[in-house]
């Protein structure tokens, strides 16, 4: 299990260090490249833990249960969903696209200023549930909690970036997490569409690239 921890140690100061010297890295390679390599840098990291993951040796600290695995399946799709609006729309507290936010036409930022997060948190979980054993509470219990502290860190970098007015009417126009935006038109019909391609992508994909079968495992 210790090449596991090296991982997850790895992946962290991965995302600490960067973000500590995130102003200086950005003066001095820009932000477009400071965002490219961040993503290629934490892409890599987190292809390690995920190798750490599978071949750690780990135990069942609760026993499987035909819902566990069937419960990961369903809520995967609204997952693909969030991911997918956070490609397609403007977050600008968040990960994701910052121009072209209209706070009059919030969108996705009126149910969650985080969407890209919020999915992760709920993979997160989602897997730490369906596993049951101490690695994945380790590694996917602990990726939902980082995803969750991520609303208030993103948040405090995005705003301080901004002028007063700016601020004002990015906060008055959306909301960290509020269901009810899921009725005002939070979600378009390319956002959904966008997401059901991940999700068939992704349960495609699943067993060949992770070496499991989530229909399997659901038993459908």
């Amino acid at each position: 299990m210790s090449g596991f921890f090296i991982a997850v140690a790895v992946f962290l100061m991965g995302h600490i260090v960067p973000g500590l010297l995130r102003d200086r890295l950005v003066k001095w390679v820009g932000y477009r490249s400071y965002v490219v390599a961040f993503s290629v840098l934490s892409i890599v990291l987190f292809g390690w833990v995920i190798h750490e993951v599978q071949h750690a040796e780990s135990f069942l600290l609760w026993d499987h249960q035909p819902w566990q695995p069937r419960l990961l399946v369903v809520v995967m799709l609204p997952v693909c969903i969030l991911w997918a609006s956070a490609i397609l729309q403007p977050c600008p507290l968040s990960i994701g696209r910052r121009s072209g936010f209209d706070p009059a036409r919030p969108g996705i930022n009126q149910f969650c200023r985080h969407p890209l997060l919020l999915g992760m948190a709920v993979w997160g979980f989602g897997h730490m549930i369906a596993n049951g054993d101490l690695v994945a509470i380790l590694f996917f219990g602990g990726s939902g909690v980082f995803a969750v502290i991520g609303f208030w860190r993103m948040e405090k970098i995005r705003l301080r970036e901004l002028d007063p007015d700016q601020r004002q009417a990015i906060l008055n126009g959306t909301r960290r997490f509020a269901p009810a935006g899921l009725l005002r038109g939070a979600l378009g019909g390319r956002d959904i569409l966008v997401g059901l391609v991940i999700y068939v992508v992704i349960l495609a994909g699943h067993a060949h690239i992770i070496g499991v079968d989530p229909l399997a495992m659901a038993g459908w």
